[in-house]
């Protein structure tokens, strides 16, 4: 059973996953936020970008950033699991990420092998989320075969979908046509983004950062909501 850490642990983990970006990467991020719940680590990132990558970035070479990006997070995962395993009392194994390069700001997710953590938030509510989800969703990528609240607090909400792969993007990922799907994910990415205001009006939040993270092994996506902290809507 993984312990709950105290809030030393989680600034310790911070720190920690700060020092090895810097070391991989010869900068840090501004801020590196961690948070934890259940089987899940959540580590959201701002104002992390490499000079290498604005230029890439400036060339309109977004894939190569984001696999440049992506082998190096690799590195520093292998570095940073030993960590929060011992920190936590528990085996991690599971990584995804992903990053808005405009806003340059990003989110880590560590969780352990079979995490079945579940949020318990309101029953209409989460109906009414998943709904919009669906609705919203499906004019971009198949409708999940299921959806699950994994974490729900005042900074942040993540939902995980099962079954979102169609047989093409799945032939596709094992043909490691990587390309195309990452730019298929930014217009999944665009199409939420364009969306934004259905999801504040349900939250009743302004919501700072959408991400999401494609497992395709598994066949599952999480979408990452963070608010803006302490700003709510008129109600």
């Amino acid at each position: 059973m993984i312990k709950q850490p105290k809030q030393e642990d989680l600034l310790y983990l911070s720190s920690t996953f700060s020092k090895l970006l810097k070391r991989r990467f010869g900068k840090g991020p501004e801020t590196c936020f961690v948070m934890f719940k259940g089987t899940r680590l959540y580590v959201y990132i701002r104002k992390f970008m490499t000079p290498a990558e604005e230029v890439l970035i400036g060339n309109n070479e977004l894939n190569l950033a984001i696999n440049f990006r992506s082998s190096v997070i690799g590195a520093v995962i292998e570095d940073f699991i030993p960590e929060v395993s011992k920190i936590l009392d528990g085996e991690f194994r599971n990584f995804l990420h992903d990053w808005n390069y405009d806003a340059n700001t990003g989110v880590v997710l560590l969780e352990k092998a079979h995490s079945d953590h579940e949020a318990k938030i309101d029953v209409f509510f989460e109906d009414t989320l998943f709904n919009l989800i669906e609705g919203v969703g499906s004019r971009y990528h198949r409708r999940p075969t299921s959806l699950k609240v994994v974490k729900f607090t005042q900074n942040i909400c993540a939902v995980e979908s099962k079954g979102v792969l169609l047989p093409l993007e799945n032939l596709v990922y094992q043909r490691g046509n990587l390309d195309l799907l990452l730019y298929q994910v930014r217009e999944i990415k665009r199409g939420y983004f364009k969306h934004k205001s259905l999801f504040e009006d349900l939250f009743n939040r302004l919501i700072e950062d959408m991400f999401i993270m494609w497992d395709y092994e598994s066949d599952r996506n999480y979408i990452i909501f963070i608010f803006t902290k302490e700003e709510y809507l008129m109600s």
